[in-house]
């Protein structure tokens, strides 16, 4: 008797996945919950546990790309005669193939198998199928591309360049690829502005302490970011030329207003969205940031949770940066780049009368798409915000 894993859909996009890695390997007993696998799509990673206790059997090999439902591996109660994975094939020694035998129609393969071929730039006539019958399978192509690198003349780690020598190649992650794919391609193809403006977040610091004293016995600890969403989200109602987007029939102004928050992980950026920000409380939205990053710190998160987003926010206040250039988060239009508060010396003006104070101030930086907004209406944009973050009780009018 097995349970098997199979890849699971993990949003309405999905279509397929890489298993990045096997943490147990064929024969090892596992118990149920434990994490035995990572998989990759283009945009997360996500964990997969044991579906019960008992031994594991490995069907597909780590660096296989394979569909949304394929069964990748199975959990025995007893110990199976499971086979041990076998060590990928040898390279054949080089030929030239005959007519007959280089045609790809001609050669047992699955779908998924010709698929990775023809994106490694695989020959199948040299590649030893394991399947039934001699079948080439995903595994198959992926073990004589490892095996071809391998081969290669020099080690990676052992390249030269003149008076250079590299100390490692990191191979890109599937979310890597996808950040450097569409931070270049937001980059092109947008016409990108950025406005900056330094605002008194003196009384938004003293908000989150009230907020904080509020919800203390509740053991939750509101953060300047579900603050911050909350308000723009509400400015945003009355600014929707920024919650938008350029399609082919034009400019699409959205009803929802979905923020996301942009975080860091351990290989690469990603931005859990809050949907419906503005139908929430600023303590609904602590929650719901709360449960998504944890979310994405377990690698839980499944990509409809970082869809949909119609805004974004990144704050790199907390690591000392004082005011950066943010990048367009496509398809969205308008991005706000949030820097540290920072105590500092301002004039102050009281009963007609000037004099030094000290308030905490900080630098809003938007970057807006020129094409559909121009810098007037970025401009109130973010004049709108600043207003709510000088005087927070503005939320409630």
């Amino acid at each position: 008797m097995k349970v098997e894993i199979a890849i699971p859909k993990l949003g309405m996009t999905m279509r397929e996945a890489k298993i990045a890695r096997w943490n147990k390997k064929s024969g090892d007993r596992v118990e149920k919950g434990e994490v035995i696998l990572v998989i990759e799509t283009e945009k997360i990673s996500y964990e997969i546990e044991a579906p019960s206790d008992g031994y594991l059997e490995i069907i597909e090999a780590e660096g296989s790309v394979v569909p949304v439902g394929a069964i990748v591996g199975a959990i025995h109660k007893a110990r199976p005669e499971i086979q041990k994975e076998a060590p990928p094939p040898p390279p054949p020694p080089p030929r030239v193939p005959s007519p007959a035998s280089s045609g790809e129609k001609r050669i047992k393969a699955s779908p998924l198998a010709r698929k990775i071929a023809r994106e490694k730039g695989v020959d199948l006539s040299g590649v030893t199928g394991t399947g039934p019958g001699g079948r080439i399978v995903s595994r198959d192509v992926m073990a004589f591309v490892e095996t071809r690198e391998e081969a290669l003349p020099e080690a990676r780690a052992g390249l030269t360049y003149p008076e250079r020598k590299v100390a490692k190649v990191i191979e890109l992650s599937g979310m890597r690829k996808a950040i450097a794919r569409n931070m270049h391609s937001s980059l092109m193809e947008t016409a990108q502005m950025t406005l900056t403006s330094r605002v008194d977040a003196t009384e938004l610091a003293r908000l989150r302490e009230r907020l904080n004293v509020r919800y203390q016995a509740m053991g939750v600890s509101i953060s300047y970011n579900a603050i911050l969403v909350k308000m723009v989200a509400t400015v945003l109602k009355d600014h929707p030329q920024l919650n938008a987007t350029l399609s082919d029939q034009g400019i699409i102004l959205w009803e929802d207003i979905n923020v996301g928050v942009a975080m860091e992980l351990e290989d690469g950026l990603i931005v859990p969205v809050v949907s419906n920000a503005d139908k929430m409380t600023i303590l609904e939205i602590e929650r719901a940031l709360r449960s998504l990053f944890d979310k994405a710190r377990s690698r839980k998160l499944t990509p409809d949770e970082i869809s949909g987003g119609t805004f974004t926010i990144t704050n790199l206040g907390h690591l000392g940066i004082d005011a950066f250039t943010p990048i367009l988060n496509r398809p969205e239009s308008a991005i706000l780049g949030v820097g540290r508060m920072r105590e500092e010396p301002v004039i102050l003006k009281h009963g007609g009368k000037e004099e030094i104070g000290f308030r905490q101030m900080m630098v809003l930086s938007l970057t807006v798409d020129h094409r559909i907004i121009d810098g007037a209406p970025a401009a109130r944009f973010l004049k709108g915000l600043a207003a709510l973050i000088e005087e927070p009780l503005l939320l409630l009018g």
